[in-house]
């Protein structure tokens, strides 16, 4: 079988089923485009996140967390200054790495200031937090100023940049305000960790905004990164990488800290976070994407954790921060899986239950990608987009143009069927029986008569001949033809199907075949271009007509000459005898009427030109041409 032939067909097929699904693929690009699957595509990352399997503790950070007993044990609430002085006190003599006190000092809480102060100054390793964008209208002004106490090098903001359902998903790491670069608490104590193993804080080499640590760049949020649209993404942000697990930190109480119930090697060479832990403070942020024990809520202190966390573990674990593809990959995978969901269409549309559990398939599979992509190399793939095109295409508008095109096909052969059948009934119902009484009738009462009743009788085969082709034609598809006693495939090239169309008429026992000595063929260069099947069809019925003419007709001939062959932009099938020939005014030359009209009519359709002449010296020649079509690709 002809491959290319059947991928054209196929095409053709494909050019009027495949439209609507083509469409469906434009227009969920197009809604995304416009920001209509941002929410779907943000909820689809949250749950992807939660399923991941837990992780391992990282004990490099230790959170005192100031819960309900603790504020109900204090003298008054908020913190004291003096109480929070003894806290660090208390942390320092184990040598931690940084100490981060996530808790508003923008004003003196006695007693005890003077000693809080005194530590916030000479303290190296002691942070504190500021807020600088205003939680009204986005815009870039102070919020809440740090303690004056602390030097700008160990003050850094904490804000968070919401999306907007309300869930933090994004850290904010740098921002420019008023000409000053500020940078948030995370990097501060993140960048204060990592200088202990001789790594710093840089600018990428090949671009500036970018963060980078080590080898591990920090990779920059944008207006458009992943599921977002038109998002603000200013200042310096990244996705959040969340650690997976219900307790990926290890969390002490000021309790504890106090009864001495603490390990001092949970302290030493660690970071350590003081923050509130406790719901009447209200500090804490909706995060679908971590399980919690409050549902889409963690603590303000934990969201630093978790982002201090990435970037550490990144750098020195090699655990992926999470990442997107750009924009054309991204767009390039959508196309694919809507394209798939055309063919299961196409290709299982007459099964239903059949494309049901492909388009189940299919769609556990591209999930089950998305979600193993993010677990194994945190890459954040647009799963909603994917699934949509696929399941609209599976089961929609693509899949009803098919089954309706099969189903018509189907009809269409079911009547094809029916007066294929009835013809034959009919001939064999009445022209032969006709034909069997008339050649008993010569029998007996001419049984000499042997010319006359060796053409009745091959009239009578020719007759069941036709029966039994009649009866091939009606099982046979559309892309095979019955020539003979052979099955013959259309879709091979033409040269090959003329040629398998002489091999098995020549064979057959007509009477001018056998005076026949010399036999000259040449079947090449044939074009199909611009060919349907059915025209194929109809160059073989031609071929076959004309070269039973020759065994009928053509008396006393000693050559045939079959040539099909193509010549500069046009193709030539022809025909050649020496026999006698027919005489324009015999009887027989009414039998050439309705091959004679058949073949004009397909001249006519291929824009070509059928001829039958007497040959050079005797004989006929029975010739068909036709320039070769060069736009192929519209007449499929």
């Amino acid at each position: 079988m002809c491959i290319w032939s059947k991928i054209k067909q196929e095409l053709g097929i494909w050019r009027v089923g495949a439209m609507p699904g083509i469409a469906v693929i434009g227009l969920v690009v197009l809604v995304r485009f416009w920001g209509g699957l941002e929410f779907l595509e943000l909820v689809a990352l949250d749950s992807f996140l939660r399923w991941r399997t837990p992780e391992s503790l990282d004990d490099r950070i230790l959170i005192v967390g100031i819960n309900e007993p603790d504020i109900s044990n204090l003298d008054k609430y908020p913190l004291s200054d003096g109480k929070l002085a003894n806290l660090i006190t208390a942390l320092n003599q184990h040598n931690p790495t940084a100490i981060g006190v996530d808790i508003i000092r923008d004003k003196p809480q006695p007693p005890g200031n003077v000693e809080l102060n005194k530590i916030f100054s000479q303290q190296n390793n002691v942070f504190g937090i500021e807020k600088v964008l205003s939680s009204n209208n986005n815009s870039r002004v102070f919020k809440i100023p740090p303690s004056p106490a602390l030097p700008t090098s160990r003050v850094g903001f904490v804000d968070a940049t919401l999306d907007k359902d309300g869930n933090l998903r994004r850290s904010l790491l740098s921002i420019v305000q008023n000409n000053e670069l500020k940078f948030s608490l995370i990097i501060k104590l993140a960048e204060k960790y990592l200088n202990q193993k001789g790594i710093t804080l840089e600018n990428a080499p090949d671009n500036p905004e970018i963060m980078q640590l080590d080898r591990v760049r920090l990779t920059q949020v944008t207006s458009n990164t992943g599921g977002y649209k038109d998002v603000d993404a200013g200042g310096n942000q990244i996705l959040l990488n969340f650690r997976r697990g219900e307790n990926p930190f290890r969390t002490v109480s000021l309790a504890d800290l106090e009864a001495e119930r603490v390990n001092p090697d949970w302290i030493r060479d660690r970071i350590v976070l003081i923050g509130i832990t406790a719901l009447s403070v209200r500090d804490d942020v909706n995060v679908a994407g971590v399980p919690s024990d409050n549902p889409g809520l963690i603590y303000g202190v934990e969201v630093q954790a978790h982002a201090i966390s990435q970037i550490i573990s990144a750098v020195l674990d090699d655990r992926p921060l999470l990442t997107v593809w750009n924009d054309g990959w991204e767009y390039l995978w959508i196309l694919a899986w809507g394209f798939l969901g055309i063919a299961l269409a196409r290709l299982l549309s007459q099964s239903p239950g059949k494309l049901l559990i492909a388009i189940a398939t299919g769609s556990l599979i591209v999930t089950g990608v998305c979600y193993l992509l993010l677990l194994e190399f945190a890459l954040w793939l647009p799963v909603v987009p994917s699934l949509l095109v696929l399941l609209i295409n599976g089961f929609g508008l693509t899949a009803s143009l098919f089954y309706r095109d099969r189903q018509d096909l189907k009809f269409k052969l079911k009547d094809r069927q029916f007066m294929i059948e009835y013809m034959s009934s009919t001939i064999h119902n009445r022209p032969i029986q006709t034909l069997k009484k008339i050649l008993r009738n010569v029998r007996d009462s001419n049984p000499n008569n042997e010319n006359l009743i060796a053409e009745l009788k091959l009239l009578d085969d020719e007759l069941h001949n036709v029966g039994e082709l009649i009866e091939k034609e009606t099982i046979s598809d559309g892309d095979f033809i019955h020539v003979g006693n052979s099955r013959i495939d259309l879709q091979c090239p033409l040269k090959e199907i003329l040629y398998q169309v002489y091999s098995s008429v020549i064979v057959l026992d007509y009477p001018c075949y056998s005076t026949i000595k010399f036999k000259i063929v040449k079947f090449e260069n044939m074009s199909s271009e611009g060919l349907t099947i059915e025209q194929k069809r109809s160059l073989c019925r031609f071929l076959e007509e004309a070269l039973i003419n020759v065994g009928k007709y053509a008396k006393d001939a000693t050559r045939l000459k079959v040539t099909c062959d193509r010549q500069e932009s046009t193709n030539i099938i022809r025909v050649e005898d020496n026999g006698i020939g027919i005489d324009p005014n015999s009887k027989n030359a009414k039998n050439y009427g309705g091959g004679t009209k058949q073949a004009k009519d397909l001249a006519k359709q291929l824009n070509g030109k059928f001829s039958r002449y007497p040959g050079k010296k005797k004989g006929t020649v029975c010739e068909l041409t036709w320039s070769i079509n060069k736009s192929w690709f519209w007449n499929f």
